[in-house]
């Protein structure tokens, strides 16, 4: 028991310091209030990191996500895979952030997304197609687990093809939106609202 509230007020103590930190470095003078709304503000994230953290390692979702086998620690089986794929995140928005400034924000097209089960796979799919200047989710259907997203490429960018091979999200092909809401099976499309 002991072991536990040490190891949950570590981690705490961890956010907070480390967002404190970040928060103390961006602002032009530290002063009593700066130290006190950054203390504020860390607290809020740290616990926001602490539950996100716990959503993602709950196992919320079912042990066996698009055919995957439960991962490390009993979690699904996407969010064991999710490290690998998140490598590609930080080259994806450098990518992007360039063809945004070289060719502009404008154009782009929608398509449709199946996230795997539960408010972990929705979550964590809206969040990591959305953190990258190339895409964004737009709206969510929880219900038929999809996610609608703009994309500017003219296909999954590398950084969203790793994401499918974790089995976080999968393309729906046009007009099969209600057809394998069990399963998060799928290819492209386009359209007008999930």
């Amino acid at each position: 028991m002991t072991r536990g509230i040490t190891a949950a007020a570590a981690e705490a103590l961890a956010w907070w310091s480390v967002l404190l930190a970040g928060y103390l470095a961006l602002v032009s003078a530290i002063s009593p209030t700066e130290i006190a709304v950054g203390a504020a503000a860390a607290a809020a994230g740290a616990a926001a990191g602490i539950a996100a953290r716990r959503v993602l390692s709950s196992g919320d979702a079912p042990r066996e996500s698009h055919g995957a086998g439960p991962g490390a620690g009993g979690r699904p089986g996407w969010a064991a895979r999710l490290p690998a794929a998140l490598a590609w995140l930080p080259p994806q928005v450098a990518a992007d952030t360039v063809r945004v400034l070289l060719r502009g924000g404008t154009g782009g097209r929608w398509i449709r997304l199946r996230t795997a089960p539960g408010p972990s796979g929705r979550g964590a799919a809206a969040l990591l197609v959305s953190a990258s200047p190339g895409g964004f989710a737009g709206a969510v259907d929880p219900g038929r687990r999809l996610l609608l997203v703009h994309r500017l490429g003219p296909g999954p960018s590398p950084f969203e093809r790793r994401l499918a091979r974790t089995g976080l999200i999968a393309e729906v092909p046009p007009g099969a939106e209600n057809e394998g809401a069990g399963e998060g099976e799928g290819d492209a499309s386009e359209g007008g609202s999930p």
